[in-house]
């Protein structure tokens, strides 16, 4: 988390080294003026609902629900602790990070969809990398299926791009999200995997010196 949240923060220093942090860079404001807003009725829903699928309030739970039953049904509380770790340290990292810049959300026009707190970084990038490719993982991992990467692509891609559709994020907002959602995963599979190494587990569970122990043989 430290690592992650140090990303977030030098990023979030960066951008505002490169001009005014309250109003948006030039870029950004030129880019999100640029968006063709006029699209069908479909795709402005789409925009709208699928969001709801990335952001802490109803996504917690129901990683909460599905780590229990990893825990309880499937013997798995390896599987469920790295889903809650991940999940509850992109909700924490979040709203450190808010409070922490205080950035202001985008005035271009009137925002819809979800959104709370301030503008930076990106809840819905850091939850979308960490939470949808944790799971992906595993699912490769414990089932060797490789289509939940390609669905947590295409859904973070919406996601992504609806905050900046919708108004209510900077792009740099987006990609600090990214960076700290990226830096969580990794950090967070690598814990995993070192937990799961002969030599964590021998550590953890010393052999007896007596007799019958391999030393003594």
């Amino acid at each position: 988390m430290l690592l992650a949240g140090l990303a977030g923060i030098l990023f979030a220093f960066y951008v505002r080294s490169q001009g005014d942090w309250g109003t948006g860079l030039a870029w950004e404001r030129a880019l999100m003026l640029s968006l063709d807003r006029s699209v069908p009725a479909f795709f402005d829903w789409m925009m709208l609902s699928l969001p709801w699928l990335g952001t802490n309030l109803t996504l917690l739970p129901i990683i909460a629900a599905f780590s229990l039953w990893l825990w309880l049904k499937k013997g798995r509380p390896d599987l469920a602790a790295q889903l809650m770790i991940v999940a509850l340290g992109s909700l924490a990292m979040n709203a450190a990070l808010k409070d922490l810049f205080s950035r202001p959300r985008p005035e271009l026009w009137p925002h819809r969809g979800q959104f709370a707190w301030t503008s930076y970084p990106s809840g819905h990038a850091i939850v979308g990398v960490a939470v949808y490719f944790t799971v992906s993982r595993m699912l490769h991992r414990e089932r060797g299926w490789r289509w939940p990467y390609v669905f947590s692509a295409a859904l973070l891609a919406v996601n992504l791009y609806s905050r900046i559709y919708l108004g209510v994020h900077w792009p740099t907002d987006v990609i600090g999200g990214v960076l700290i959602g990226v830096v969580w995963l990794v950090a967070a599979e690598a814990a995993w995997v070192q937990s799961r190494t002969p030599s964590f587990e021998r550590n953890s569970h010393p052999e007896p010196s007596g007799e019958g122990s391999l030393a003594s043989r």
